[in-house]
């Protein structure tokens, strides 16, 4: 089910994550709620599960077709933790991810690597970045947990024109019965 497609020539920025649905991104947004930094709007809170970076349309076609035959069961992930990643990024993330979850990222990092050569060497870290230009990380309060039933997981492009917003391109469903 394509919400925008792009028939451009040029190289798009895509990656796979899991989008949440209107609770979830209710929830998130009340943990968002009194961040010392940028705020990132409630339509862009994500997990992303494997980073493609700039590829072809070609490439495109060949992730969408590898990650229709990825085949990866529903799951629940709790965001428990919340913490500052690298420079002042304010982030939720689980304390223990959920072993469906890191197995459908490297099933998918494994997929970009194969088609556009894109390998990201550093350790997966799920997490919903809230806000860019954390003031002081110390500020950090603690989380209630945000229960995120994982149902699908889905292709994403980074707009050109507008950073940190996003375009689904394609969603796979994860199965029940796995």
């Amino acid at each position: 089910m394509k919400e925008a497609c792009g028939s451009s020539s040029r190289d798009e920025r895509l990656f796979f994550a899991l989008w949440p649905d209107e609770e979830v991104r209710a929830r998130l947004m009340e943990e968002a709620r009194g961040s010392s930094g940028e705020p990132v709007p409630p339509d862009g809170y994500h997990i992303t599960l494997a980073f493609a970076g700039e590829v072809s349309v070609s490439a495109r076609r060949a992730l969408e077709q590898g990650a229709a035959a990825v085949r990866a069961g529903c799951f629940v992930c709790v965001l428990d933790r919340m913490g500052a990643l690298g420079s002042g990024v304010e982030a939720l993330a689980p304390s223990a991810p959920a072993a469906p979850l890191l197995a459908l990222a490297g099933d998918l990092r494994r997929l970009v690597t194969h088609v556009a050569g894109a390998a990201d060497r550093r350790p997966y870290y799920p997490h919903v970045t809230l806000a860019r230009r954390v003031d002081d990380a110390r500020s950090l309060r603690p989380s209630l947990p945000v229960v995120w039933a994982a149902r699908e997981y889905v292709l994403c492009r980074s707009r050109r024109t507008r950073p940190g917003s996003y375009d689904i391109l394609e969603r796979w469903p994860l199965y029940e019965d796995l």
